[in-house]
């Protein structure tokens, strides 16, 4: 199936289907299989951060810089709730960091969708901590 194909929500799918694909799609560090999820004005914006990233160029370059920038980033889900017009993916980011340091993140996306494709992606993440002894 072409990333087109594959990348709106259809009358025989769900919001729960498109979240599982948009999360494979990330796993992939796929970024042309991501926007294609993605519509024209589509945002991003990360927790802490007042940039928001505007139009999908600018969000497909910087989708490739957080991924890059953190070699074989994964997403490990968590939990997943949704409707017709959002969701919210909630995972274990693991990755390494430019200095080979490993990196442990909770995430929490919150995905808001316009006509079967994203229009809007805020990422909330903390670094994890230790479980309690």
């Amino acid at each position: 199936m072409s990333s087109s194909a594959a990348a709106k929500i259809t009358p025989d799918s769900s919001w729960r289907d498109f979240a599982t694909r948009y999360n494979a799609a990330w796993n992939a560090h796929d970024v042309p299989a991501i926007m294609a999820m993605h519509v024209e004005d589509t945002s991003y914006q990360r927790h802490g951060s007042s940039k928001v990233y505007k139009g999908k160029d600018v969000v497909a370059e910087q989708f490739g810089k957080d991924i890059s920038g953190l070699p074989g980033i994964k997403f490990e889900p968590v939990a997943l709730y949704g409707s017709d017009d959002h969701f919210v993916s909630e995972s274990i980011l693991t990755a390494t960091a430019p200095d080979g340091k490993p990196v442990i993140m909770e995430l929490v996306d919150v995905i808001t969708l316009r006509d079967g494709k994203v229009v809007h992606k805020s990422s909330y993440f903390v670094a994890s901590r230790p479980p309690k002894t």
